[in-house]
């Protein structure tokens, strides 16, 4: 029986450091298990928060694409608003060179027959009057004349009938004559 106590020691001596191998390995292969388990945890973890980047991000673009696309027709309508103005001033500057060169052209035809009647009527009085000289030394004052077209004007005075004149004299009654007692009378 000791033979059979000793067999069964040895077995059990066998079986238990079979165990201690067995548990050794278990765990190394658990903690082998963890790290990996932890690596795929945190590979997950990043795949999720960069999911999530990626979907903030495809919501900016997409935001920016809505704008883009809702600001395409504005941009077309400022373009076309810019082109049509741009025609428009081109237009009314080329009218305005029109006009003024129509104005120019009428305004020379207008000088060349005001030249051709000058022209034609020949020489008559110069265009202006010729300046008197005047002495550069103090002269004594001499008396005026009349000129003559005043003088021409003396000529035909008996044909006008003449202007009373008033003067502030006396009436009978001692007061100054009243210039609204002849209501024809012009004022001097």
């Amino acid at each position: 029986m000791t033979a059979q106590f000793d067999a069964a020691e040895a077995l059990l001596k066998e079986i238990q450091a079979e165990t201690t191998a067995v548990k050794i390995a278990v765990e190394e292969q658990r903690s082998h298990v963890e790290k990996v388990t932890q690596g795929v945890e945190a590979a997950v973890k990043e795949m999720r928060e960069s999911e999530i980047k990626t979907r903030d991000e495809m919501r900016e673009i997409r935001s920016e694409v809505t704008n883009i696309h809702e600001m395409l027709p504005k941009v077309r309508l400022v373009k076309y608003c810019v082109s049509c103005i741009g025609s428009l001033a081109i237009q009314m500057i080329e009218k305005n060179k029109e006009a003024q060169s129509q104005s120019l052209g009428e305004l020379q035809q207008e000088l060349k027959s005001l030249k051709a009647l000058l022209l034609s009527r020949g020489p008559t009085t110069p265009s202006t009057p010729p300046v008197p000289s005047f002495p550069s030394f103090p002269s004594y004052p001499t008396k005026p004349s009349i000129p003559a077209w005043q003088l021409a004007a003396g000529d035909n005075r008996s044909s006008t009938p003449p202007v009373p004149v008033f003067s502030p004299s006396m009436n009978g009654k001692g007061k100054g004559a009243d210039l609204g007692d002849t209501p024809d009378a012009p004022v001097p």
